[in-house]
């Protein structure tokens, strides 16, 4: 009871130091925040939490504090730009660890009533530092695959339009009109920068952003019709593969599908074998009272 005491004095203190602090640094009511971010998100200039922007703006802050792999800070920022996160890497990195230690602090009070509350809590902290820190990693991964998955209709658009034409910006410009959403933003990149610059810088700058090894083999096919090869029976052997990949793949989420329901299946039968047993125990006590 008087770990209870405690736990609700803390909680009421911390709000009365928040509201204090809040009306002292001039901040925004939280009704008067949402409806800033409610605006926002109405005229489509974003689409955040206010939790969120607060964290942002605390992370931005403590982010000078933070000293970063090289290594590990460039594969960051190129992780954060394809995802469209506009945070560096630091600021993001400082974002996961207040994430995570916001959920650790919260179980400094079960400690002192319930310790293995106390230690779940913690776990979960664990959790949010992984779920909030790799989830731009996650974000190119989806991405990714999506623009694999549209990546052999690419390359049949290729292979026929080289039977044409050679002019390597009019082939991506023509399928830019029926690309899907991931990969036509990767195509304007990349006829803005084949409009602005080298060709073949371009084409390496998109085959870098993306990641995919597919794409790599489009993108030496482009190149060597730059350099005036030509690419048609290479396009014709690559589309063959890609169809035979893109076969693969769907048998294998086909394969998936019966796993799948087998588990649903065993549910239902548990489920229906559980009224049997429910039904027969119920008559056998009834008849139970009857013999005594």
């Amino acid at each position: 009871m008087t770990g209870l005491l405690i736990l609700f004095a803390a909680v009421f203190t911390g709000i009365g130091c928040y509201h204090l602090s809040c009306a002292f640094v001039d901040v925004p009511t939280a009704q008067t925040s949402r409806m800033m971010m409610l605006a926002r998100k109405q005229t489509g200039t974003a689409n955040e939490k206010l939790f969120d922007v607060y964290l942002t703006k605390i992370a931005a802050k403590l982010a000078p504090l933070l000293r970063l792999d090289p290594i590990k800070k460039g594969r960051l920022a190129l992780t954060l730009d394809i995802a469209g996160i506009p945070l560096t890497p630091e600021c993001y990195t400082m974002k996961a660890f207040l994430t995570a230690s916001a959920t650790g602090l919260a179980a400094i009070p079960f400690f002192l009533f319930m310790p293995l509350m106390g230690l779940l809590v913690l776990g979960l902290a664990v959790m949010m530092w992984f779920s909030t820190y790799y989830k731009a990693f996650d974000l190119v991964k989806k991405r990714r695959k999506l623009i694999e998955a549209e990546l052999p209709r690419f390359a049949v658009s290729i292979q026929q339009g080289l039977a044409t034409d050679r002019d390597v910006l009019k082939l991506l410009t023509s399928y830019r009109r029926i690309a899907g959403p991931h990969l036509g933003q990767e195509l304007d990149t990349t006829v803005a920068d084949m409009r602005t610059g080298n060709y073949e810088n371009a084409l390496l700058h998109f085959q870098n952003r993306v990641g995919s090894t597919m794409l790599s083999d489009i993108v030496r096919g482009l190149i060597g019709t730059l350099r005036g090869d030509d690419q048609q029976m290479y396009f014709k052997m690559l589309v063959f593969d890609m169809r035979q990949i893109e076969q693969n793949n769907l048998k294998k989420e086909a394969g998936k599908r019966p796993k799948q329901m087998q588990k649903y299946s065993m549910m239902m039968l548990f489920c229906i074998l559980l009224i049997y047993v429910v039904v027969l125990s119920v008559e056998v006590v009834g008849s139970l009272g009857s013999f005594f």
